[in-house]
């Protein structure tokens, strides 16, 4: 049993080290997953294509070109000489004056539209990267905790050992202290399982192997911050693309409104032909004008139609972007109230819960080896400052994730 347990903690200490030999920069794989990332290279083909849509809506139908024989005769339909007519003519549709602008224009729309779409997806892919870096970040830690607690533990177990072997103590103590190093070794073994985990998750953000290596998470250092709930929402109101998309939405559904009224208005065909006729020598051009007649009684309902379905859509839109801000408004305040909450949390254990939870397991440890106290005393002591431990580094990553949130909501980096 001691063997299995030593061997157990001997692989944790040694995964503990390997991970420690490089560091991992945030900013480093923010640009990476930026460049890499297979859903953000898919938002950008699309901006792409929504570009390459503009020139088309602003160019005119392909002309027709039309080829025909008339009057061919019924036993000789291939002598050409006897064909009384070959016409070779051209067409072309001409939309009413001003059906092409609005149509090019609700197109640059569409760009524009893919170019925020990309902008946001832009700030869920540095969202997520932050968010399972900080995770990372506290489960690393965590592994370093436990890893001191296993060392700590070890030194418990030889002190308890040494009292029973001269008397001092029960053999109970010694159990108990080895219990609760199997323990450690148990949490080691789940907390690396984890970092795996959470590593795969960075990896596939960039578009790397699942299990590619990873170095250790390092948080930048950081003097208390202060900012102000309107600035931060002046700042999200500018800067916001979803808000962006939605406002546009509207200028496009008035445009697309104004385009459905225009479908009043008729559309023409132009046709130039040129006749020559074998059978008699003829040569000649013939021209020919159409006009669509859109404003009859049988069609006039599905103008009215688009007319009635295009303000409705504008009004829809107009809601979504006062609910849009709404919601911006929202996220930008709840996210200052998260980052000021785990900015004091953290102060909180820094200042004052960390440092004595180390004081009282020092003066416990003191006691025990004066054999002024027992040893469930020392254990309680000891998973205090564990526990505490591993609160403050859980305080300092939800810190980080709030600010990241915070920043998510606002649209831009927080310096």
């Amino acid at each position: 049993m001691k063997i299995v347990l030593l061997l157990i903690v001997s692989c944790a200490a040694a995964f503990a080290q390997a991970g420690r030999d490089a560091a991992l920069q945030l900013d480093e794989l923010i640009q990476e997953a930026l460049q890499n990332n297979p859903e953000l290279r898919a938002f950008d083909a699309n901006r792409e294509a929504a570009q390459a849509r503009i020139p088309q809506m602003s160019s005119l139908d392909d002309p027709r070109f039309d080829f025909e024989i008339e009057e061919a005769p019924r036993g000789a339909p291939f002598n050409t000489s006897q064909w009384k007519y070959v016409n070779f003519g051209l067409t072309q549709m001409l939309p009413f004056p001003g059906k092409l602008a609005k149509a090019k224009k609700l197109a640059e729309i569409d760009a524009q539209h893919a170019h925020h779409d990309y902008a946001e997806k832009t700030l869920d892919i540095i969202a997520n990267v932050k968010a399972a870096y900080f995770e990372l970040y506290m489960i690393q830690r965590g592994l370093e905790v436990n890893q001191e607690n296993i060392n700590l533990m070890t030194q418990f177990v030889n002190i308890a050992k040494i009292r029973y072997a001269i008397g001092q103590v029960m053999n109970q103590d010694v159990l108990k202290a080895n219990v609760e190093l199997a323990r450690l070794a148990n949490a080691q073994i789940t907390l690396q399982q984890q970092e795996e985990t959470v590593k795969a998750m960075l990896n596939v953000l960039r578009n790397r192997a699942p299990q590619a290596p990873l170095g250790q998470t390092v948080l930048p250092e950081r003097g208390p911050l202060s900012f102000e709930l309107e600035a931060l929402q002046r700042t999200a109101l500018a800067y916001r693309p979803m808000l962006h998309h939605d406002s546009l939405g509207v200028a496009q559904s008035r445009i697309a409104n104004s385009l459905a009224r225009r479908q009043y208005w008729p559309d023409f065909d132009l046709s130039l032909k040129y006749v020559a006729s074998p059978y008699d020598g003829f040569r000649g051009f013939t021209a020919m004008a159409g006009v669509s007649l859109p404003f009859s009684f049988w069609s006039i309902k599905k103008q009215r139609g688009r007319v009635e379905e295009t303000a409705a859509e504008t009004r829809m839109k107009e809601a979504m972007v006062d609910n849009t801000k709404n919601m911006i408004l929202f996220a930008v305040q709840d996210g200052l109230a998260k980052v000021q909450s785990a900015q004091r949390m953290l102060e909180l254990y820094r200042a004052t819960i960390l440092p004595q939870a180390e004081q009282a397991l020092q003066v416990t440890l003191a006691n025990y080896q004066t054999r002024q106290t027992d040893f469930l005393m020392l254990l309680d002591s000891y998973r205090m400052l564990q526990m505490s431990k591993m609160e403050y580094y859980e305080a300092e990553a939800k810190y980080e994730m709030s600010l990241a949130e915070l920043e998510r909501a606002v649209g831009k980096k927080l310096e």
